[in-house]
């Protein structure tokens, strides 16, 4: 890839991350990463375990004193949103005073079940369980206030204990409606892979996912590692770049001031 970046990390600001800043820095530079965005998290549900922890001033001040120390390495400011759809009068204030690069938009809950609870899909179907969680995000999308959608199959970390392997095909429309939302909202879908690192051992979305949101028309694609330690930046992006090309994406999208200011191929 003739440029890496990784536009999904953490770092101690948000609750799930034990690194600061300077320390994930430090990895994505011997990683060859060379831009990055910081997306911690903004989590409003009343039963998130990280209800209240982001503090937006103790970000930036961690961003400007990177982006100082590490001149090598293009620092964005960028946040997790989850559910803005159904937090936006208590998101508004954050993202409207400060000066963020990119905004990731993320379901983590459906009503009052986490994604992250076995439970959730003990209780259901594979397909009533996907189903639900697609509906929540194409409110999401259809909303908007942020400009990419992070891990599009998320529950698939969590369902593979259950369920076993992801059958993408059984969900073709559930993606479909995914993706015409984002087409017609402008929001940019990442590639995600964490998921990799995890047991179900596949991106967010695979291959074939993908092609349908490029038989639809899409263009707009970025690459996140949703790395929560330092040995994860960068992580898996030779694969996110497989299933790019394979899908047919040949750019990835650049961010600054949630704008796209450029493409780069492949």
């Amino acid at each position: 890839m003739a440029f890496l970046n990784d536009y999904h990390v953490h770092t101690d600001n948000s609750m799930d991350c034990k690194f600061p800043m300077a320390s994930m820095c430090e990895q994505a530079l011997q990683a060859g990463v060379r831009e990055i965005a910081f997306t911690d998290h903004l989590n409003h549900h009343l039963l998130d375990l990280d209800l209240g922890f982001y503090r937006a001033d103790k970000y930036f001040a961690d961003v400007e004193a990177c982006r100082a120390r590490y001149p090598d390495l293009k620092i964005l400011a960028g946040i997790e949103l989850g559910e803005p759809h159904r937090w936006w009068k208590r998101i508004a204030p954050i993202v409207d005073n400060y000066p963020y690069d990119l905004i990731l938009g993320s379901v983590h809950w459906v009503g009052k079940e986490s994604m992250f609870d076995a439970n959730y899909y003990r209780g259901r179907e594979p397909q009533q369980a996907y189903h639900e969680y697609f509906e929540e995000v194409v409110q999401m999308v259809n909303h908007g206030g942020f400009d990419i959608l992070a891990h599009v199959d998320l529950p698939k970390r969590t369902a593979y204990g259950i369920y076993g392997a992801f059958d993408a095909a059984a969900l073709e429309d559930d993606f479909r409606a995914v993706w015409q939302a984002c087409i017609d909202n402008y929001i940019t879908p990442e590639i995600n892979t964490k998921s990799l690192r995890l047991s179900v051992a596949e991106a967010h979305p695979n291959m074939d996912a993908l092609r349908w949101y490029v038989e639809m028309g899409g263009k707009r694609l970025t690459f996140g590692s949703d790395a929560h330690t330092p040995d994860s930046i960068g992580s898996g992006m030779g694969e996110a770049r497989r299933i790019a090309l394979g899908a047919g994406l040949h750019y990835i999208c650049h961010f600054e001031g949630r704008r796209i200011i450029q493409w780069s191929p492949l």
